[in-house]
């Protein structure tokens, strides 16, 4: 981890510490939240709030001028990931059944491109912010970067997202293994008798 060598003087095993930090809280959050908070707020709520979190989180350790404070915005991006579920829940029904595939394959592609363009991007402006040359020296200038950027995808999110109809889902429901049982005991259930027509005798 560069940043943080060349921030704060972190050695190998300070960040191996971080990043275990990082996905405890990742796991946290998964398990303890993930599944509850949509049930119970909503789909654009926790989207948004999620969202939220991850600006915040880059905001805070790119203008975090000691390792504690970065430490702080660990938590915070660990709860960026609870906008990822709703995301994908949101996207999907806006598209026909025939038309999935190619929604997630769009997906997929588009994150490979952020995985291989993303690390490179990143590195040049850390690299560009600690230039000797540069009158600016802004070591976090690539969390802050994240931080723009992700304020645009929120202001996209809140755009598209406005007027949808994001019900909240019922915990049952939320369960794909509960939906799943819902479905079978509906279709295996027998059409009830239509009542026989009454016959009127004058």
């Amino acid at each position: 981890m560069l940043y943080g060598d060349y921030r704060y003087h972190w050695g190998p095993q300070a960040v191996g510490l971080v990043l275990m930090l990082v996905g405890a809280c990742d796991g946290l959050v998964q398990a303890l939240l993930t599944r509850r908070l949509t049930p119970r707020f909503g789909e654009r709520p926790v989207l948004l709030f999620g969202m939220l979190c991850g600006i915040a989180s880059f905001v805070l350790m790119g203008l975090a001028s000691t390792g504690g404070v970065f430490l702080l915005g660990i938590p915070l991006m660990a709860l960026w990931g609870l906008s990822n579920p709703p995301l994908q829940s949101i996207m999907t029904r806006q598209v026909e059944a025939t038309e999935q595939g190619r929604l997630q394959g769009a997906n997929t592609s588009l994150g490979s491109f952020a995985g291989i363009f993303g690390p490179y991007l990143f590195a040049q402006v850390f690299a560009w912010s600690i230039a000797p040359g540069n009158p600016m020296h802004v070591p976090g200038a690539a969390f802050l970067l994240a931080a723009a950027l992700l304020a645009v995808a929120l202001l996209t999110a809140m755009r598209a997202t406005r007027g949808l109809a994001t019900a909240i889902v019922p915990p049952l429901a939320a369960d794909p293994a509960h939906a799943a049982h819902a479905s079978a005991l509906a279709v295996s259930a027998p059409e009830s008798p239509s009542p026989e027509p009454t016959e009127h005798h004058p």
